[in-house]
């Protein structure tokens, strides 16, 4: 297995996280439940390896080259192409994507779609410099050219700030902000803030906080599985259990407890499979 991360050239922190890059040779298909992560994306096939991603009671077969990737707001099962992975990725910051498209991102919140869609033939172009490129960084050097001219020539106006500052609040409190304070601290409407929040991330502010304050959560058990459900509520800001369980469980399909459960039992397996050598 390789996976690699590269960080973005300066002028693109304002829109990439990240890029990598995962290769994985297999001889099934692997199934892998993932909880709803934050993330905005797009992806280079270049094998064309299908995948199949199950969500909201619809599978999708993935079999072209590029996809992009809206903001998904449920947990899915991904089913990867028996002959394993081979993958570049880009990780956007929350704006990423509109702001080197223009589009508006209630079109792909929670869809998966193929780039081809967006940029047409440009895209061929692009796929055929960048499998030309002699290394793995010279492909991604090819990649951020065309990024730099899509955000280059993309204009953003209504209310792009708004939004801007709201997500910062939003990141800084976990979540736990009231949708009165963001419309406070943005100078904005309820309505107006909604609306800037549909058309630049595709989601509603409070579905958006939700899906941080569930990310908050997750990062604190994956690091510290051993916390109890009381104390992880109480530090990311929950009223009680009842409300922090109903909210994991709507973003991950399952409880915390069972999540938890998973994370000890995964951990057991590693161990063991370094004490012998196999996982059985």
């Amino acid at each position: 297995m390789i996976y690699r991360v590269f960080h973005p050239a300066p002028y693109l922190y304002d829109i990439v996280e990240h890029y990598w890059y995962a290769s994985i040779d297999l001889t099934a298909a692997a199934i892998q439940h993932y909880p709803t992560p934050l993330l905005q994306g797009l992806a280079f096939n270049f094998k064309k390896q299908s995948e199949q991603h199950t969500y909201n009671n619809k599978t999708l077969n993935l079999d072209k080259q590029v996809y992009l990737f809206g903001q998904p707001t449920s947990p899915r099962v991904i089913t990867t192409n028996e002959n394993g992975v081979n993958i570049l990725g880009v990780k956007f910051k929350p704006l990423g994507i509109t702001k080197i498209t223009g589009i508006n991102m209630e079109w792909i919140a929670d869809q998966i779609i193929p780039a081809e869609d967006i940029w047409g033939k440009e895209l061929e172009l692009l796929c055929d410099e960048m499998q030309s490129a002699w290394s793995l960084e010279q492909t991604i050097l090819v990649l951020e050219e065309f990024l730099i001219k899509k955000y280059k020539s993309t204009s953003l106006h209504y209310r792009a700030n708004s939004v801007q500052k709201a997500i910062e609040l939003i990141d800084q409190s976990k979540g736990a902000i009231d949708i009165k304070t963001l419309q406070v601290q943005t100078n904005t409407s309820r309505k107006t803030l909604e609306r800037a929040f549909l058309h630049y991330l595709g989601l509603m502010p409070k579905l958006y906080s939700g899906i941080v304050r569930f990310n908050a959560v997750k990062q604190m058990m994956d690091c510290s599985p051993c916390l109890s459900v009381s104390d992880i509520a109480y530090d990311i800001g929950y009223y009680d259990n009842s409300h922090l369980s109903a909210n994991f469980k709507r973003f991950s399909g399952l409880t915390p407890t069972e999540y938890i459960e998973n994370i000890r039992l995964a951990r057991l397996k590693n161990a063991h499979f370094r004490e012998n050598g196999s996982i059985f």
